[in-house]
């Protein structure tokens, strides 16, 4: 492997260790952010009054749908064949990333299946079940749980626009990403739907996602150069 991929592998598995082990050695964090956010003397959704919010609330319902417009603009970006070539690599890079990111790391294979009770659902805040640290599976949550945000997730998404392009286009859109992603990460822990390691492990679980993409998409090349000089070869002879 080369040895800035080595390097890229091995710094995210070292911040996700260290996030899951923060996050599990003090589990006060998740619980004081949270606490400070709630209201013990209201009922229901009103619990977490801040969530309540029109500018909040705006965002929770339009973030789904931002995502399925994007979802459904990169697949027609795609699938014309006048596309150009930008564009185009642009558009399968989003696809990807809604795809196997967002939908498939985050909602069906943590969402669904580590169990996680939200913020709202646990008893210190007025729910039913116990409090889970980040990260371990099992709890009272059966589906759509709260490890880790798919809406978090959604908006760092949004780094996936630069993700086949140079590396300042690249950061530039990471940056991007990483700002969507937080602002609406806070919408959720203010509506008391996530706790705050959620969003922060929704980053490493899209982060990740990036790393597959990225470099599938630089071993894909490669293999089309080998391809492309192996048949000049052919023909020279």
């Amino acid at each position: 492997m080369n040895p800035r991929w080595r390097l890229a592998w091995l710094r995210w598995l070292a911040v996700t260790a260290a996030t899951l082990l923060l996050f599990n050695l003090f589990p006060q964090i998740d619980l004081a952010v949270s606490a400070a956010l709630h209201d013990a003397a209201a009922a229901g959704l009103e619990r977490f009054p801040l969530g309540q919010a029109a500018p909040v609330q705006a965002l929770y319902h339009a973030v789904p749908w931002l995502g399925r417009l994007a979802l459904i603009l990169a697949l027609v970006l795609v699938l014309r064949r006048d596309t150009p070539p930008r564009p185009r690599r642009q558009a399968t890079a989003v696809l990807l990333m809604l795809v196997l990111g967002l939908w498939l790391t985050v909602n069906v294979g943590l969402k669904d299946q580590w169990g996680r009770p939200r913020p709202v659902e646990i008893s210190a805040f007025g729910g039913l079940h116990d409090f889970m640290p980040a990260g371990q599976p099992g709890g009272g949550c059966e589906r759509n749980c709260s490890f880790v945000s798919g809406h978090a997730a959604t908006g760092f998404a949004l780094a996936a626009v630069g993700l086949l392009g140079t590396p300042a286009r690249r950061r530039r859109w990471q940056q991007a990403g990483l700002a969507a992603g937080l602002l609406i990460g806070a919408g959720r822990v203010l509506q008391g739907g996530h706790f705050t390691s959620d969003i922060v492990c929704a980053g490493l679980a899209m982060h990740l996602c990036a790393l597959l993409i990225r470099q599938g998409w630089v071993l894909w090349r490669r293999y089309r150069a080998d391809q492309h000089r192996h048949r000049t070869a052919q023909i020279a002879k």
